[in-house]
């Protein structure tokens, strides 16, 4: 059975374009890698950080500010950035033009459903409703770190 994904599929998540390139099923949950689309001034992700998985960003345009750790970093068209197990870290678009970025799992632990059940919140104007946040990052391998304004606004 072929699980490669049907082009196109992926999530809206506010100003927030997920679409999936290489599904968790498709690849034995072993990498989930994600094409990323994030409007001007939009949230992407409040700080957290994940026990197990490691995250990559790979910017194509426009200019990511994340923050790792303790610091702040811009990336832009070319840079990669990789965030380490246990490693805080945030992002989000602060500029005036998109960014588009390519975004990697590994493992990626059925990364999908976390992007479909912060879809489905976003649709229901609850990225900061605490109990629904906590137990959909619970299920995804994610801590929270500084509240959840960061899912809904730009930092």
């Amino acid at each position: 059975m072929d699980t490669a994904p049907e082009p196109g599929t992926g999530v809206t998540i506010g100003g927030m374009q997920v679409r999936y390139l290489a599904r968790s099923d498709a690849t034995g949950d072993a990498i989930g890698i994600y094409a990323v689309t994030l409007a001007a001034r939009s949230p992407g992700a409040g700080l957290h950080r994940h026990a197990r998985l490691t995250e990559a960003f790979e910017v194509h345009a426009g200019a990511l500010t994340l923050r790792l750790n303790d610091r702040d970093v811009t990336a832009g068209p070319g840079d990669f950035v990789l965030v380490r197990p246990g490693e805080a870290h945030a992002f989000a678009n602060r500029g005036d033009e998109p960014v588009r970025f390519t975004l990697t799992f590994t493992p990626a632990l059925h990364r999908e459903g976390f992007f479909e059940g912060l879809a489905a919140l976003a649709a229901e104007d609850r990225l900061r409703d605490e109990g629904a946040m906590r137990a959909l990052m619970a299920a995804y391998d994610q801590e929270p770190l500084a509240g959840f304004a960061g899912w809904s606004e730009v930092g």
